[in-house]
């Protein structure tokens, strides 16, 4: 691309200055404190009242103790605050970096304490997503179609919430596959624990009803507080009902886990793999934010700014961390102006692990179950993957292939699969792009063979066609076949017209098929024109030497190239 088209692009690329790249020290100045605090002192309130339980709830879904979850909140928290590009978005645990934490701990091959893991995994794809976003790779969200995407959410949702159904139920649960759990689950029914289904079921009730019936009830931490509530008068621990237990009160410790050289570089995989998914769930919540709030989101600045929240979520002990949709809109409900809020927040968790740690030691794991259920419930849909049949046919297939392996197979490989299917679809769309013979109607106008427009025909004489993508090495020789078949069937064409509308890049294979196409059409006394090259494309042969090649020959539309003289 010359300076020129960048010079001129309505899309580039936002310049780096010391407050894009720390936008704490932008919106800090202007942060309006005798009007906007008090509001944000009641947003970070509510939002304290959904982090704290969500957060140790996907603490269980990683396999860690719940103040991991805290610690991950409290790190996150913070650093998004200085390095984010959202005034709005809350980054912290999540239900699908959870998922896939745990899923690629478990399939560590060396023997290493899971917390130490854990938290190493996040500073792993947290460095992954600093050196992105300095090399502003922020097109990396494009790895994962968004189908296969919401496919690997529904599946992982619905994986979530069957492996949470152990602590719902108070039943043993042996199935390493999703598919394989609920299947034990539902075989051991006569093993349930019947106060600790009363009380999760109970709870998760109680929990829809306030989300349907009372949005501006904090429900997560009310049904957390009357379930610690219950436990105590009704003894229930000593009736079999498993709580929480022993919390550390306190600040955590900060500092790198201790790993082997060889151990931190096995991470390597798992951490690009949590960046993608991370950042692609986080991306999709902070879009959805800024249409609320009106601010453009910088792809590269919120790599920086998750892969510092996942850095600082590791390194005081905490697991992995994204943007998380369904807390933003919590906030924003709740009033929050700026990401003072979710420092509130932040500090309501410190305060939590200074003093209130000893309180949730005897909160029962089926309320804390149910907190998680609840909180995946939305997204555990796989009505949206069907919905792409009547869209593309090869979204589909891949969101299905994904959706089914999340569920009989383990997260990380399924997601590694579908990322692998996402973009060999990407490779068969550019080199299976349409190849059109165009007819010209009465009104003059130009229409792909086969519309339906009952007073199209060819051009007496002209053999017109349209390849719409960028030409390259991938699809070259489809176009040289469409030209081939084109001038078979118009035995009675004199000349050969590309329409090159669509033609917004052309490599040394694209240019090298134009060539060849032309000497073809050149000895079969047939003269080549393009019409309607696109402007990179058209600098691109005037930097080569198609540009003598073609000279004359280049047409700004189809009607002068059908009857303008070269």
């Amino acid at each position: 691309m010359t300076d020129a088209t960048r010079s001129t692009s309505l899309v580039s690329l936002p310049e780096r200055t010391l407050t894009s790249v720390i936008p704490i020290l932008g919106w800090l100045r202007r942060y309006r404190w005798k009007r906007d605090l008090p509001v944000d002192l009641i947003a970070g309130l509510a939002l304290a009242a959904l982090l704290i339980p969500e957060s140790m709830g996907y603490a269980g879904v990683a396999g860690v103790p719940a103040e991991v979850g805290l610690y991950a909140a409290l790190g996150a928290v913070a650093a998004y605050a200085i390095t984010g590009g959202s005034s709005i978005l809350v980054v912290g645990p999540a239900s699908a970096v959870a998922a896939l934490s745990a899923s690629i701990v478990a399939d560590f091959s060396g023997d290493v304490d899971p917390i130490a893991l854990t938290s190493a995994l996040a500073i792993t794809s947290g460095v992954l997503l600093i050196v992105a976003g300095i090399l502003r790779l922020g097109w990396i969200v494009n790895f994962i179609s968004r189908p296969v995407l919401e496919a690997f959410i529904a599946g992982l949702s619905i994986s979530i919430i069957i492996g949470q159904l152990d602590g719902l139920l108070g039943v043993e649960v042996d199935g390493e596959s999703a598919v394989a759990q609920f299947i034990d689950i539902v075989s051991n029914v006569a093993d349930w624990q019947g106060w600790t289904v009363l009380i999760g079921v109970a709870a998760v009730i109680a929990l829809l009803l306030l989300e349907r019936y009372a949005a501006r009830v904090p429900a997560a931490i009310v049904v957390v507080v009357a379930g610690i509530v219950i436990v105590e008068i009704l003894d229930l621990a000593s009736r079999g009902v498993e709580v929480v237990g022993d919390i550390p009160q306190g600040l955590p410790d900060v500092g790198v886990p201790e790993l082997s050289m060889a151990e931190w570089l096995e991470l390597l995989a798992g951490g690009l793999s949590l960046m993608l998914v991370g950042f692609s769930e986080g991306f999709a919540a902070v879009s959805s934010v800024s249409s609320a709030t009106g601010e453009e989101v910088d792809s590269d600045q919120e790599l920086i700014g998750s892969g510092a929240a996942n850095v600082a979520s590791g390194l005081v002990g905490g697991l992995a961390v994204s943007g998380s949709l369904s807390k933003s809109e919590a906030s924003i409900a709740n009033g929050a102006r700026s990401q003072m809020a979710n420092v509130v927040g932040g500090i309501t968790v410190l305060a939590t692990l200074l003093f209130l740690g000893p309180l949730f030691e005897i909160l029962p794991e089926p309320v804390l179950a149910a907190v998680v259920i609840v909180a995946v419930l939305g997204a555990a849909n796989p009505t949206r993957v069907l919905d792409l049949w009547d869209v593309n046919r090869a979204d589909f297939i891949a969101g299905v292939i994904t959706f089914v392996l999340v569920l009989v197979w383990e997260a990380l490989p399924a997601m590694i699969v579908g990322v692998v299917i996402s973009l060999a679809f990407v490779v068969r769309r550019a080199s299976f792009p349409d190849v059109l013979e165009l007819y010209r109607t009465s009104d003059g106008s130009f229409v792909a063979r086969g519309d339906e427009e009952l007073d199209a025909a060819p051009v007496d004489g002209v053999a017109i066609l349209r390849f719409e993508a960028p030409l390259i090495y991938a699809n070259a020789g489809r176009l040289v076949r469409g030209s081939k078949a084109l001038i078979a069937a118009r035995p009675d064409a004199t000349r050969f017209i590309l329409d090159a509308e669509m033609v917004s890049d052309l490599d040394a294979s694209g240019a090298r098929a134009l060539a060849a196409i032309d000497d073809a059409l050149r000895e079969r006394g047939i003269e080549m024109r393009i019409a309607r090259f696109h402007r990179r494309a058209r600098q691109q042969v005037h930097r080569s030497k198609l540009r003598a090649r073609f000279e004359g020959r280049i047409f700004p539309s189809l009607d002068a190239a059908v009857h303008g003289d070269a």
